[in-house]
């Protein structure tokens, strides 16, 4: 992160930080929004009420969260660059793993309840004879 500070220079550094508030606040709604619409509606489908499956349209809001932290924790070491940011800076790597884990993970979510909704589906049609 302080390698990318150091090429970026103070308008680069700027532009980042910018960008992080602009365009990086609305995106986490966008794909938080979606995300958890479809899985509220598949799972809605898939599963009985009262299923704890049924909570599994709080992922992409947890991924919206951290997404918002690691946005945070890099435009604060951007903002006080050349000066070290101890624990943010460390912490900054930690919260985008987590956010891709919760992103990518809403996405795995979303395909299994497909799929268990259309297996739910076959099995409760009526058969042909």
């Amino acid at each position: 992160l302080y390698r990318l500070a150091e090429q970026y220079g103070p308008e680069g550094r700027a532009a980042y930080i910018r960008a992080r508030f602009t365009f990086d606040v609305i995106w986490p709604l966008v794909y938080t929004a979606f995300l958890s619409t479809a899985l509220s509606w598949v799972y809605g489908r898939a599963f009985a009420v009262g299923s704890p499956w049924r909570y599994a349209n709080l992922s992409p809001v947890l991924g919206a969260l951290f997404d918002y932290g690691e946005n945070l924790a890099t435009s604060l070491v951007m903002a006080r660059y050349p000066a070290r940011t101890p624990v943010v800076d460390l912490l900054a790597p930690v919260l985008t793993l987590v956010k891709w884990l919760f992103v990518n993970g809403s996405f795995l979510l979303l395909a299994v309840g497909v799929v268990v909704g259309l297996w739910r589906w076959l099995i409760r049609r009526p058969q042909r004879t």
